[in-house]
């Protein structure tokens, strides 16, 4: 028997969620496991349901969500990082002979406290595992610690990636889920931790670019895909050895993270790209990304890079206000204005000289209505023909 083409219950995934997450709470509906709801239930005959949902699933069976769930297939796509192609990374698939051009046109090209040029060029590809820009080595598994009791909520795609620290609907900061789950089977849920600033101003331009697809920066508004590259850039400026760096660069950083509090580049020895690091690490990086954007927006520190410019509001640019007019001519204005109120020959000379450079009847009819708005008898306005401007009734 052929599936109905619309399921009788079908919620739409909510903001950001991931397939994975979406696709459970369907299945739970029906009180189905997830691979037993896409695999009998879409119509698809051989499916093969990927291990991993939430990377690029075949778009087939994405389609028959589609059809099943009356969702828009672009919005059941953006439940997937492939739907996040190319805002987000170029590609999800970097073979290891183009790892060294993605990371140098990703990361490299776009710097942000330095200078273009300031650092040496990193050999990415000597990290066999690494796969594409936010994409950890070991994948991260993170909920909301609020979000987490309400089982009609889903989790959000990006929480597996690198890239935020916090929930920006609650603004508590996202938690081992695992972690979690066990603390609150055994009565013992941790405290849930509120993120402070400036984290929570760089996790809300993350947010705003995943829902509008544009980020309000204090220098200007710049496009998603710009600001994730910005962020990346940034996050790499912050792993580099100071002593390779000229004296803006060692500097910055140095001040930076003196003012995280913490350990110069999270304690890192060598050199590694921020996708290969353990999440401890990156969580402090992120951090540090954080408080130098501040830095940057205050102008305690100078960013010289390429997105530099978009982190600080422009500094003020005063605008000549143009030659005044001597105060007698005004007087002098007004003297005249006041005659041809009084004087018919007056007024008919001020009509003239305004009138002077007029080439349409229209326009020589609002030169009247002027002098009409300040008082000047209608009668001591003559029309164009009276004026003898014939060459604007042809």
């Amino acid at each position: 028997m052929r599936p109905p083409r619309r399921w009788p219950l079908h919620p739409p995934p909510g903001p950001l969620e991931s397939l994975s997450s979406w696709a459970r709470r369907l299945a739970r509906l029906y009180g189905m496991q997830v691979p037993e709801l896409l695999g009998h239930n879409l119509g698809l005959i051989d499916l093969t349901i990927p291990a991993n949902l939430d990377r690029d699933p075949p778009l087939a069976m994405l389609a028959a969500l589609a059809e099943r769930t009356g969702v828009d297939l672009a919005q059941v796509r953006a439940t997937t990082l492939a739907g996040w192609v190319p805002w987000l990374v170029d590609s999800l698939t970097v073979e290891p002979h183009q790892a060294q051009d993605v990371f140098d046109s990703y990361v490299h090209a776009n710097p942000v406290l330095l200078e273009p040029g300031a650092t040496s060029r990193h050999l990415v590809h000597r990290w066999k595992t690494w796969r594409s820009p936010w994409l950890s080595k070991s994948g991260l598994d993170r909920v909301c610690p609020l979000c987490v009791h309400d089982p009609d909520r889903g989790r959000a795609l990006m929480w597996q990636l690198p890239l935020m620290l916090s929930c920006i609907e609650h603004g508590y900061q996202l938690e081992n889920r695992t972690d979690l789950e066990v603390a609150l089977a055994l009565g013992r849920p941790p405290p849930m931790q509120r993120v402070e600033e400036p984290v929570a101003t760089m996790d809300r331009y993350t947010y705003e670019a995943l829902t509008t697809g544009e980020v309000v920066l204090p220098g200007r508004t710049v496009h998603a895909g710009a600001w994730f590259r910005l962020l990346r850039s940034l996050l790499d400026e912050l792993s580099l050895a100071t002593t390779t760096l000229n004296f803006h660069g060692r500097t910055t950083l140095e001040f930076v993270w003196r003012t995280t509090g913490g350990e110069q580049r999270a304690g890192l020895a060598i050199w590694q790209p921020f996708e290969q690091l353990e999440w401890p690490a990156q969580e402090t990086m992120l951090r540090a990304a954080a408080i130098a954007l501040a830095l940057v927006a205050d102008g305690r520190i100078s960013a010289r890079g390429v997105f530099g410019p978009a982190l600080h509001q422009a500094a003020h640019q005063p605008v000549y206000d143009g030659d005044r007019p001597p105060p007698d001519i005004n007087a002098m204005m007004d003297e005249v204005i006041a005659e041809a109120r009084r004087d018919r020959a007056t007024a008919r000379q001020l009509l003239t000289v305004l009138t002077f450079g007029c080439r349409s009847l229209l326009r020589f009819e609002d030169e009247r209505a002027y002098l009409l708005r300040l008082g000047v008898p209608a009668e001591f306005i003559p029309g164009a023909r009276e004026l003898g401007r014939l060459d604007l009734l042809s």
